[in-house]
């Protein structure tokens, strides 16, 4: 079987791309690397430097401006990764000082999970794997 290598790119379509530009921006640390208007569409290319996710975010110029809903086929929840337990609680704190919607950490057997809602409402998560023991 074909291997994949990763996650390349998320495209997300946004009511008001200039509005979840600074929040891709400001709060999870994202870098914009290009802006291309064209087509009737708004688009903005960003990177994470520390990660390498690349995230695509699409303002169609007809759209509906309803919030996300995750009822509807497609997108339910994007999760992001990080280290550790550690620096989840960080991120948790951040959101707070930024007031960012979000619910407190959840822990799992499986690790830790952090959700959190962009401009749109659409539902991100940042996860911590929990720790192994010596039995894995």
């Amino acid at each position: 079987m074909p291997q994949l290598t990763g996650l390349a790119r998320i495209t997300l379509s946004v009511r008001d791309r200039d509005a979840s530009v600074a929040f891709y921006r400001d709060v999870l640390g994202f870098k914009v690397r290009a802006r291309r208007d064209q087509d009737g569409t708004l688009r903005t290319e960003c990177r994470h430097q520390a990660s390498g996710v690349l995230l695509a975010l699409i303002q169609h110029r007809d759209n509906f401006k309803n919030r996300f809903d995750r009822r509807h086929c497609g997108l339910d929840r994007l999760t992001l990764g990080v280290a550790n337990l550690g620096e989840l609680e960080a991120w948790e704190e951040r959101f707070g000082e930024m007031d960012v919607d979000h619910l407190p950490i959840v822990h799992r057997e499986e690790g830790s999970t952090l959700l959190f809602y962009d401009p749109d409402g659409t539902e991100l998560a940042l996860f911590a794997p929990a720790e192994l023991d010596e039995e894995g």
